[in-house]
């Protein structure tokens, strides 16, 4: 089972009821690292830098931190992800899968 919380261990019966309910369960994707350089690669080809450059400046203490020192966040990072929806950009995109990171 995957690591974290509302994850349930359910019979084949009730596995069944659902599917038989209409419920289409979705794969389980973990999460994966995204670098910052890639981030930024990303943030730069849509023309976005200056704007990315403001939000990082208006972040709290901890978080400016956090973005200086780090070399990925992992893609589900809601700061990560709230920064991308502040500039305009999707997430999925931004945070996609790194070629670098394997």
């Amino acid at each position: 089972m995957p690591v974290g919380a509302g994850w349930t261990v359910c019979s084949a019966d009730d596995w069944n009821a659902l599917i038989a309910s209409g419920w289409s369960p979705t794969p389980y994707v973990p999460p994966y690292r995204v670098s910052k350089d890639t981030i930024t690669s990303r943030v730069l080809d849509a023309g976005k830098i200056p704007d990315l450059m403001a939000v990082i400046s208006g972040l709290p203490a901890e978080q400016q931190f956090l973005w200086t020192n780090y070399a990925w966040f992992w893609n589900d990072n809601p700061t990560a992800i709230a920064i991308c929806a502040q500039l305009g950009l999707d997430p999925a995109v931004i945070l996609a899968p790194d070629p670098y990171l394997t």
